[in-house]
């Protein structure tokens, strides 16, 4: 007894409260029996750890000590109530699932992320002053489960604004692409070559130096101008080029442009 005294006591009743008996509280006993044998054995949610039985005075209640196999909670239960099958031992486990559990430990570590500074995570979360906005875990589960009926686990929990706390309104279910899209340090959501004179790799070099979208068809021009290498095919891609693009698209210069020339461009 002396082990399981050193142990949290976790309060989770066999009938959804607080446990009548738990190791601070013994249950009272008229007669104690000692069976070693069934240390170990599994009813329910509960495995029972110690070999001591203690018997009511009438001889009609015979408790003994589980723990938890879920939460982990050490109580004294009715052993006739776990043998027959009308307790689980553990109300709160046993229980139907409010959510999924792949979808339980993504915002389990979620939150993690936000509020564990252990988390290897926390300097791109919690560090930046990110919070985890919900009152729990279950609770951001069944807001995502109310606006997707139909769930998938191949998608991902996403911020729609990246600076912004995982809170109602700014958070969602999305694809790995739409996911890798939306980060801090995305400078274009989206690439078709529809509206670009380069190829996508030129692009996101030169969106990473700075430059904008406009800066970088005046690049463009000015290649074919000077007959630069590759020029015949940036010139076909300004003939058929898209001027206008899509507000969905993000193109964000990430960094001061400090450059004053325009660099010779390959394809």
């Amino acid at each position: 007894m002396k082990d399981y005294e050193q142990q949290k006591i976790m309060s989770s009743g066999s009938r959804g409260r607080r446990s009548q008996y738990n190791l601070e509280k013994l249950p009272p006993a008229a007669h104690i029996s000692y069976k070693p044998e069934m240390v170990g054995t599994r009813l329910g949610w509960v495995t029972i750890i110690s070999p001591q039985k203690r018997w009511s005075q009438k001889w009609n209640h015979c408790y003994v000590l589980t723990k938890c196999n879920g939460c982990e909670s050490i109580q004294w239960q009715d052993l006739n109530q776990l043998q027959r099958g009308k307790s689980k031992g553990c109300q709160a486990c046993s229980q139907k699932r409010k959510i999924p559990i792949w979808l339980e430990k993504r915002l389990t570590a979620a939150k993690s992320r936000c509020e564990n500074e252990r988390d290897p995570e926390y300097r791109n979360y919690g560090a930046r002053g990110i919070k985890f906005r919900f009152a729990s875990v279950i609770e951001a589960g069944q807001y995502l489960m109310s606006l997707y009926p139909q769930l998938s686990r191949h998608l991902e929990i996403d911020r729609i604004d990246t600076n912004g706390n995982y809170e109602p309104g700014n958070i969602r279910f999305a694809s790995h692409e739409q996911n890798q899209a939306n980060k801090r340090n995305t400078v274009l959501s989206e690439f078709k070559q529809e509206y670009w004179p380069y190829s996508r790799n030129v692009v996101v070099r030169r969106l990473g130096q700075g430059y904008t979208r406009e800066q970088i068809i005046k690049q463009a021009e000015d290649s074919v101008k000077r007959k630069c290498k590759g020029w015949k095919l940036i010139s076909a891609r300004l003939d058929f080029m898209t001027y206008e693009m899509p507000d969905h698209i993000t193109v964000l210069p990430y960094r001061t442009n400090s450059f004053t020339t325009v660099d010779t461009v390959a394809q």
